[in-house]
């Protein structure tokens, strides 16, 4: 029996070594014939926010507003970023931009870009396409193309070899380097393969009908999907050249919802993961109190003001609009707005180069009456339009408030809710811009250049920034001036000076320095907001982790 049980023994060890054999030939076989064994899906995780207003274009070239701006930030990316440091401190830093030099008359700035970093479609991003980025803005002459006015013009761009490039300037320009976190670069073979006839010779149409619903960048997301005015979708892509967190969204869904009971509704019930920052304040507050909802806050590089119309009877005329901002009473707009500090002037207290000794109102009815007499009209005489945005529930009290303010000296208030994009439309010309409009503006810099100049010179009329239409020789002087100035801290004095010469032509109630609030369950994890606009939607920043 012994024999015989270890005859069987060594007959199972024969067959067991054959059947390993014959598995890992196998195994190598289907290796390296047919490829390794597929790893499992990498899972979608979802981020799911809301837009209080629609997404009117996603072209990097003519991008201003929030939403806008948000999609062109996750899609490009720009040559210099704002960050937020741990201590508060906020700085503009290199992104796509390895290293960088300045010629000793400021003129000539030369730039090498970072190696190896892709386009959506697999295209390398070179200098070329820097080059093409800065020309079709500056052709198409929209969106931000007013940072660059008489600074750069088509051509200045020069393509030194496949990584590097110079900018030759026209003229100094201080604030140059903070401007090119808005130079999104796009990807030239790409568009140049989808040219439609235009009117910019070789170039055609420089490829806006298809960037209408298409994406050109490098950043790191791409377009999904746009059913415009109800959602936009972004999913990751997945050769970002900053890599990738393992909780990292894997798709974006941006919703537009535009009242503000469903924007809470939906935050609560967790099928929104964060709100935008539109709320009330009383509705933050409520928010606060729900176990595992953070709400971020922070003094804003953004103004809330109410800019009026200085081309169109009676706000055209400088005592009427005196009259407006000593009659409204900032102290009771503060408390609506949260606690919010009164803004002084329009630059955000909180940038460098704010001038502390502007001329800031305060509610004076006496004074009111006064320079409403010294317009020439009369109580009684005049009613005046003022338009906010009806997503916005906070403008719409403001509006109450001022109505209020304004009836108590004798002048009426008409008061208008419009979308977000019918104010943008009004505000092309002087004839259809309200008497008076609600505006929330973030920098767009991190400059006083972009709360001057930006808005205040007469060379950027046209648009929701420019609409009280100011014209103002002396402030122009000024500001080109400042732009023209290389020493910083000489800049920054004649930022000053044009501060307080705006705030003597009172081309706006300034009313405070909003606090931004935004709301988002505890799951969410990265947000950190540098203070520029949108660019707190830079979702890359993000990881979902512990959400059922």
């Amino acid at each position: 029996m012994l024999i015989e049980r270890e005859a069987i023994t060594r007959l199972q060890a024969v067959a067991i070594a054959v059947i390993i054999a014959v598995a890992v030939i196998g195994g190598i076989y289907y290796y390296v014939i047919m490829g390794p064994t597929p790893t499992t899906e990498e899972k979608k995780i979802i981020f799911t926010y809301p837009f209080q207003q629609i997404v009117s274009t996603i072209d990097p070239a003519k991008a201003t507003d929030e939403t806008s701006c948000c999609a062109v930030i996750n899609m490009y990316d720009p040559l210099f970023f704002p960050v937020k440091f741990e201590n508060g401190t906020r700085k503009t830093v290199p992104w796509l931009v390895e290293e960088w030099f300045v010629s000793e008359d400021g003129m000539t700035y030369t730039m090498k870009l970072k190696e190896g970093i892709k386009f959506h479609d697999g295209t390398e991003l070179t200098a070329e396409d820097v080059a093409f980025s800065m020309d079709r803005m500056l052709s198409i002459g929209m969106g931000f193309s007013y940072l660059w006015e008489g600074v750069l013009q088509p051509g200045d761009t020069e393509v030194v070899d496949k990584y590097t490039f110079k900018f030759h300037l026209r003229k100094p320009y201080s604030p140059f380097i903070s401007t090119l976190i808005q130079l999104f670069v796009v990807n030239k073979k790409l568009i140049m393969e989808h040219l439609e006839p235009g009117d910019f010779g070789e170039y055609g149409d420089y490829g806006q009908k298809y960037l209408e619903d298409h994406d050109a960048g490098s950043g790191p997301y791409k377009l999904k999907s746009w059913e415009r005015g109800v959602e936009i979708v972004f999913e990751k892509f997945d050769d970002y050249w900053r890599g990738w967190k393992e909780n990292s969204p894997t798709e974006v869904h941006c919703k537009v919802i535009l009242e503000e009971a469903t924007v809470v509704t939906l935050f609560k019930k967790g099928e929104l993961d964060m709100t935008h920052m539109w709320l009330t304040p009383e509705t933050f507050e409520e928010l606060k109190q729900i176990p595992g909802v953070i709400v971020d806050e922070d003094l804003a590089l953004q103004i809330f003001h109410i800019p009026m119309n200085m081309k169109k009877p009676p706000t055209d005329n400088k005592w009427f609009r005196y009259a407006i901002c000593y009659a409204f009473d900032y102290e009771t707009a503060c408390e609506l707005a949260g606690g919010a500090p009164q803004a002084e002037g329009p630059v955000p207290l909180p940038v460098e180069g704010h001038a502390e000794d502007v001329l800031v109102f305060h509610r004076n009815v006496t004074l009111a009456q006064y320079y409403l007499n010294k317009s020439g009209y009369k109580p009684g005489e005049v009613t005046i339009d003022i338009v906010y945005i009806t997503a916005v529930e906070l403008e719409r009290k403001i509006c109450l408030l001022l109505k209020s303010n304004l009836e108590e000296i004798g002048i009426g208030v008409n008061i208008i809710g419009e979308t977000w994009g019918r104010l943008c439309d009004l505000a092309t010309s002087p004839e259809t811009a309200p008497h008076l409009s609600c505006i929330y503006d973030r920098m767009k810099t991190l400059h006083p250049d972009s709360h001057t100049y930006g808005k205040y010179h007469s060379s950027v009329q046209g648009t929701w920034r420019s609409i009280s239409w100011m014209e103002n020789s002396t402030i122009d002087s000024i500001l080109e001036q400042a732009r023209a100035t290389a020493d910083p801290e000489e800049a920054l004095e004649l930022y000053k000076e044009a501060q307080r010469l705006i705030t003597y032509e009172a081309p706006a109630i300034f009313v405070f320095n909003n606090i931004h609030r935004i709301a988002m369950h505890d799951w969410v994890k990265g947000y950190v907001d540098p203070g520029i606009m949108s660019f707190d939607l830079y979702w890359w920043n993000l990881e979902i982790i512990g959400r059922d």
